[in-house]
């Protein structure tokens, strides 16, 4: 399945912001903006994601939004990318 992050941490807590990219990483996350991160993964993957984004976000404040969308809903997400000209 398709996991989705997106997070807005606060700034007064960027170490926990950084400790929240570190970890979406090494569960095999793809970059695809600032606060926005896409992974592949069961559902035990998806629990020890969910697992430990609490256990980081206790660390100060934000918010972090799962994404799971659908094959259907996936494959109709539309990009407009000008980094590529």
């Amino acid at each position: 399945m398709k996991i989705i992050v997106v997070f807005d941490i606060l700034e007064e807590y960027s170490k926990v912001r950084d400790e929240l990219r570190t970890f979406l990483k090494d569960f095999g996350g793809r970059f695809l903006q600032y606060s926005v991160y896409e992974l592949d993964g069961d559902a035990e993957t998806l629990e020890r994601i969910k697992a430990g984004i609490d256990k980081i976000l206790r660390k100060g404040g934000g918010r972090v939004d799962i994404l799971l969308p659908c094959r259907m809903c996936y494959s109709k997400i539309m990009i407009v990318d000008t980094y590529k000209l």
